[in-house]
């Protein structure tokens, strides 16, 4: 649970730092995101892996949404970090 709130935290911000976010879907505000220089390139590829790891999730094609603390907690950590260095950027 904690991985796929953080992602939505991720996603909650670049709707916040791209302008006519809209309704695009994550994948789309990912690669938006990495073409305006919103995100590097690491960030968009580490953004990306969560997204299909969430949509596996929510789709149901991931046969369970409990992971093993070591596997969530970097995940948690990126997204922590991604969100915080976003936010960093409008508040400079």
């Amino acid at each position: 649970m904690a991985v796929l709130h953080s992602l939505i935290a991720v996603e909650t911000v670049l709707r916040h730092r791209i302008p006519d976010a809209g309704t695009k879907p994550l994948h789309q505000l990912i690669r938006q995101g990495a073409a305006d220089g919103i995100l590097t390139a690491r960030q968009a590829e580490y953004l990306d892996d969560g997204r299909k790891i969430r949509n596996g999730m929510a789709h149901g094609r991931t046969t369970h949404a409990a992971m093993p603390p070591a596997m969530a907690a970097p995940m948690v950590t990126t997204s922590f970090t991604i969100v915080s260095e976003l936010c960093a950027a409008t508040a400079g």
